[in-house]
């Protein structure tokens, strides 16, 4: 068994003890589920590659039915290029996005995000691919993350209190990336998706 897969399963127990403590009446279970997330607790600590925040987030109570969080990407490319942001006090660089927000769809959510990192408006062209972060980039909590192809509509980019620097970047010359937030194997499955070479991508 790979590392990474004992981290995911692990993940998965801890989410299914926290269900469980949300939802019992039972004062055994309820011990039960406490000692058993004590001991998954402790083996996340020394099986995983997490950092201690990404632990501590891990391991963080919840009070509602625990489930995959939302991520929403836009794929911008002009001149063959792709649009990539890069964050305030960071070297790497990321597709525009961010979290998803309650009360908003996942569309609006994008344009949203589109709007507040770069100052552009724009539109929604079509869902290129949604990712599960188990699979791509490991981490305290797992995400679908959606990927829109969008198009700036209006605007000017002006370094705001999130980003730093916008640039496109072809895709041999990607630079150095933030991997939490996409990795070099999700830009060339979307470039693919973005040319035609294989539909929407769905994993």
């Amino acid at each position: 068994m790979k590392p990474s897969d004992f981290v995911k399963y692990l993940q998965r127990m801890i989410a299914i003890t926290d269900t469980g403590l949300t939802f019992t009446k039972d004062p055994f279970d309820r011990e039960r589920y406490e000692d058993l997330r004590d001991l998954l607790s402790e083996m996340l600590n020394q099986a995983s590659d997490l950092d201690s925040e990404e632990v501590a987030e891990v391991l963080k109570p919840t009070s509602a039915y625990a489930t995959p969080l939302m991520d929403v990407r836009a794929w911008i490319v002009e001149d063959e290029k792709i649009c990539l942001v890069r964050g305030q006090g960071e070297d790497s660089w990321a597709l525009p996005g961010g979290f998803g927000e309650v009360g908003y769809s996942p569309t609006e959510n994008i344009l949203k995000e589109i709007e507040e990192e770069t100052g552009f408006k724009a539109k929604v062209e079509r869902l290129l691919a949604v990712f599960d972060t188990n699979r791509f980039q490991l981490q305290s909590k797992q995400y679908a993350k959606f990927v829109f192809e969008c198009k700036f509509l209006d605007g000017q980019f002006q370094e705001n209190q999130e980003i730093a620097d916008l640039q496109f970047f072809a895709i041999d010359q990607l630079p150095a990336l933030s991997e939490k937030r996409i990795t070099k194997e999700q830009i060339e499955i979307l470039w693919q998706v973005y040319q035609g070479h294989r539909g929407q991508y769905l994993d």
